[in-house]
């Protein structure tokens, strides 16, 4: 037995200790183990590192595998929640950046937040019609179109249309954005409706301020007015 050195008896005691080794190499660890206190040390010490067999050693496993299964659930748990979360923060981010685009494109094509310059209002034929009504036509020449326009009067008998138009101007497809005759009526109702039935207007601009254009004041002398102008008001 001296002749079996002791790393060869080490290498066999985790097969002995398992019980998986043949009937022989069996007799001679035990054979060893008599005569080595070191190796019983080694054995008792391998032993006591090997799972705890029967239903103890059963039950054990179980509650780390349902502590593993636990886990890997929660963390399951928590991915979805983040895909969750980042897919409603990415929605909420495209929301707000068409929203973005859009306002910005109704603020710079839409919206008419911008005076029309005078240079570019060409007021012509100005005129008196054959019912009375005072007559006259309005061109924008730059091409570009006129959305919207606001009333500016006072009770002084001055009355002021101001065009406006968008950031980004939209040009016509044809030369004159705006061309057509309009009559000092409509504009005279609204004037008398704020100030009353015994106020007329006095003076009828377009714009307002040092760059106002006169269009008619009370006591112009107008000729009459041309046939196609007489024509535009026929019904």
């Amino acid at each position: 037995m001296s002749k079996v050195h002791e790393n060869v008896i080490r290498d066999l005691l985790p097969l002995y200790a398992d019980k998986v080794c043949s009937k022989e190499t069996e007799d001679l660890v035990e054979a060893y183990l008599m005569t080595s206190p070191v190796i019983r040390r080694e054995l008792e010490q391998m032993k006591a590192e090997l799972p705890i067999p029967g239903n103890q050693g059963e039950a054990s496993r179980r509650e780390t595998n349902r502590k593993e299964a636990e886990g890997l659930r929660q963390v399951s748990v928590f991915w979805n929640r983040s895909k969750w979360k980042s897919f409603i923060k990415g929605a909420a981010v495209a929301v707000s950046v068409c929203g973005v685009i859009a306002l910005g494109y109704v603020g710079l094509f839409r919206w008419s937040i911008v005076p029309v310059p005078p240079e570019v209002m060409k007021i012509s034929e100005v005129s008196r019609l054959e019912n009375g009504k005072v007559a006259y036509h309005i061109a924008f020449a730059d091409g570009v179109k006129s959305n919207r326009a606001k009333y500016v009067m006072d009770d002084n008998g001055d009355f002021h249309i101001v065009p406006y138009r968008p950031i980004i101007p939209i040009k016509s497809n044809v030369g004159i954005a705006v061309s057509y005759y309009e009559v000092i009526d409509v504009e005279n109702k609204i004037y008398q409706a704020k100030y009353g039935g015994n106020h007329e207007i006095r003076a009828f601009y377009y714009g307002e301020g040092k760059n106002r254009i006169l269009v008619w004041k009370k006591g112009m002398d107008l000729p009459a007015a041309s046939a196609k102008a007489e024509a535009w008001f026929q019904p």
